[in-house]
């Protein structure tokens, strides 16, 4: 009897412990599920760049068509906040099967007022392009972290 408890005690901790085990994140999955990403559209992927822009930014309103032989996609961005945000946003886009179309990827910059909405919108210059990912994110400019810098070294 002793055994048979023990035995069943062991196995119920290495199941728990696998079940555990199979529910942490691993960075190298592509679609992992996180609180930044939404990839809930077939044919797009909204992306929030920091984790500090949750609950303040949101992307909406996601509309995927076409423009004669191009793709087409706009995604809204709306500041649920009452502070004023300097963002960037890049269109990514991939073709059917899902590789990536190498285009001149370029972060625009954007200023959202406190509860503003403004709708953003892009062409895949490509005729395979079908697919899109919209990120967004806080800018980080090199050029002004340094000079930063060489301002406190003077």
């Amino acid at each position: 009897m002793k055994k048979t408890l023990l035995m069943s005690l062991s196995l119920l901790s290495a199941l728990l412990l696998s079940a555990c085990s199979t529910h942490g994140s691993n960075p190298n999955i592509r679609h992992n599920a996180q609180n930044t990403i939404n990839d809930e559209h077939p044919r797009m992927r909204l992306v929030l760049g920091s984790e500090k822009l949750v609950g303040k930014i949101a992307l909406v309103d996601v509309r995927v068509g076409a423009v004669g032989h191009f793709a087409r996609a706009e995604v809204t961005v709306q500041n649920l906040s009452n502070n004023r945000y300097s963002l960037e946003y890049v269109y990514d886009w991939e073709d059917e099967q899902g590789f990536s179309i190498n285009e001149n990827k370029v972060w625009k910059r954007f200023v959202l007022a406190p509860r503003e909405v403004k709708s953003f919108q892009a062409i895949g210059k490509d005729q395979r392009a079908y697919k899109a990912t919209m990120k967004v994110r806080l800018p980080e400019d090199v050029f002004i972290q340094q000079e930063k810098l060489q301002e406190k070294e003077n």
